[in-house]
């Protein structure tokens, strides 16, 4: 199994004909992602930002949006060029899924919550770091399904609630105990605060959840 992020970003007055389009097309795109080993997927949206999560059985699938999406969302230059979903680099996983059955077999998803920050440029080799250390000191330490990507300083987390551990957890290729108790106090630093944020959100920014099956 594979799990993979994505990231796209809406040009002016994409979100609404982009929502649409999942909600005409849901059907057909389940059905078309299914028979490339797709076997969940979800699709987030803040703003100009849109976020995808997605598990495979295997293989080298990487999703592309259609022609009729491919409008409302920017193209990207250089070695990406004309792909409207990047792939985000995977810098931290608290699970690491090795069969279907063992990895979703008898465990009910209640929500999917998908968040978007920001880092410093100058924090980012920091925070890599720190979540590198926690993963393989402390698999499956909170919530097998929480998983983090970059493009660039930009982050997203994805997670399914409730939390979930294995009954035995993978052992980490770590044997140090160095991951900092003051976690939160650690990390704050390394994070952008979002302008007019509310309040106790300063840092990770929610977004909504616009398609998933």
């Amino acid at each position: 199994m594979r799990r993979q992020l994505a990231y796209s970003v809406l040009r002016p007055g994409g979100f609404a004909p982009l929502q649409r389009i999942l909600q005409e097309q849901g059907p057909a795109l389940r059905a078309s992602l299914e028979r490339e080993g797709v076997q969940t997927f979800s699709v987030f949206a803040a703003e100009a930002e849109v976020c995808l999560y997605y598990e495979t059985a295997g293989g080298d699938y990487t999703f592309e949006w259609g022609p009729e999406a491919d409008e409302w969302l920017e193209a990207w230059p250089g070695k990406d060029a004309g792909l409207t979903a990047v792939p985000m680099i995977d810098i931290f996983h608290d699970g690491v899924p090795e069969d279907p059955q063992s990895w979703r077999g008898g465990r009910t998803v209640e929500k999917r919550v998908g968040s978007v920050a920001m880092l410093k440029p100058e924090q980012f080799a920091s925070y890599v770091f720190y979540h590198y250390q926690l993963q393989e000191e402390k698999p499956e330490g909170f919530n097998k399904t929480y998983i983090i990507g970059s493009f660039g300083t930009l982050l997203f987390s994805y997670q399914e609630l409730p939390a979930a551990v294995s009954g035995t957890p993978r052992k980490g290729l770590l044997d140090t105990s160095n991951t900092p108790d003051n976690w939160h106090s650690t990390m704050e630093p390394h994070f952008v605060p979002w302008e007019n944020a509310e309040s106790g959100q300063e840092l990770w920014r929610p977004m909504e959840l616009i398609f998933s099956f």
